[in-house]
């Protein structure tokens, strides 16, 4: 076991401590937040011991509920801390432990370099005692390994449409995954995880009659909205689940839309940006243009890039247009511009030939 402080690793520590101690220190609205995502209700204005009561009540009632709010890298991380007296924690792990801490399933101390004294984290035997085989089982890993494809594909369509009522991603998902499953248990899993997810939010409308499911970085939702009821004819658009995979694992940027790659190129080789500054840019660009700004706006976006001759800020705006014609817009259900212009090209052309169709008479002599 670690004896000496190392920023990159921990002790682990079993404690006997009640789970409900290391509950409380989560604020009270996230843990009725929790509450109303797995479907229980409640009365406001309780004590906070009250809704902690209820949750610890549930979860250990139905351990499915973990499977459903926590995603499969935080229970592997988990169950590693359960079998091990010493771990190497990342960044993202200690962020982790936080969520852990929610369900008072592991409780943390940060060490310092000055005493020497080591980072600490300590696990719940309760609780480890009564997921520990659960979370181990075969089932378990495989309704795992499940949700992990169905949050690919839940972030894939909405990097794409930005906005979309549940019951419509519902049938969509089904259509792409070829699952069937009860609206329900759809409905249960994005809640659950939501909690989770950095880019995506349920909304309820005011009336209270549907459900959307919103990427957090559509700028003007209500706007949005307005566009999508305006074209219920226009379908969303469909996409390949590989696609969806691809875009939802580089969160959001698809380096095959025409010009993104091409941009991002010359904006390390030719402007020299760092890589940081160059994918922060390109994120930048691609949300402006799906949240349908114009030519002129998106132009001025480069304006305060060092251009060193004509030549490279022809060929940089060369490519800035490419990813303005070929990145999925929000308000066109996930087509691009130039996808949208063929679309309506042919149905103008439908409409001409329905006008003038030629009817071919009997025929007749004089």
């Amino acid at each position: 076991m670690l004896e000496k402080y190392d920023a990159k690793k921990a002790n682990v520590i079993m404690v006997n401590q009640d789970a409900f101690s290391i509950m409380q220190k989560t604020p009270v609205e996230t843990v009725k937040s929790i509450l109303s995502r797995i479907g229980l209700e409640y009365e406001e204005g309780l004590p906070k011991e009250v809704y902690l009561t209820a949750l610890k009540a549930e979860i250990c009632a139905d351990g499915e509920w973990l499977l459903k709010i926590l995603p499969e890298y935080m229970i592997t991380f988990l169950i590693e801390i359960w079998e091990k007296e010493e771990v190497g924690v990342t960044q993202e792990q200690w962020d982790y432990l936080e969520y852990l801490k929610i369900f008072g399933l592991a409780d943390f101390k940060m060490g310092s370099p000055l005493s020497g004294v080591p980072n600490k984290i300590y696990v719940v035997q309760e609780l480890r005692d009564a997921f520990y085989f659960f979370m181990k089982s075969r089932k378990s890993r495989k309704i795992m390994r499940e949700y992990a494809e169905w949050e690919k594909v839940f972030a894939g369509l909405i990097y794409y449409y930005g906005m979309i009522d549940c019951g419509i991603l519902y049938d969509i998902f089904m259509r792409m995954t070829k699952r069937m499953i009860l609206y329900t248990d759809f409905i249960s899993f994005i809640k659950c995880r939501c909690s989770l997810w950095a880019f995506g939010v349920i909304l309820r409308d005011i009336r209270g009659e549907r459900e959307y499911f919103q990427y957090i970085n559509v700028e003007n939702p209500e706007m949005l909205l307005l566009y999508v009821r305006e074209n219920r004819d226009l379908p969303y658009k469909t996409i390949k689940i590989e696609d969806l995979y691809y875009v939802s694992e580089s969160a959001g940027i698809d380096n095959r839309w025409k010009g993104v790659s091409e941009l991002g190129n010359l904006c390390l080789d030719d402007l020299h940006m760092d890589y940081y500054q160059a994918t922060v840019l390109i994120k930048t660009l691609i949300l402006m243009v799906q949240n349908g700004s114009d030519w002129k706006s998106i132009k001025k976006k480069i304006q305060v890039l060092p251009f060193k001759s004509d030549e490279t800020e022809q060929k940089v705006l060369e490519e800035l247009n490419n990813l303005y014609e070929n990145v999925p817009l929000f308000e066109l259900k996930g087509y691009t511009r130039k996808e949208y212009k063929k679309l309506f090209h042919q149905k103008q052309l439908k409409k001409k030939r329905e006008m003038f169709t030629l009817i071919e008479g009997k025929g007749g002599g004089r």
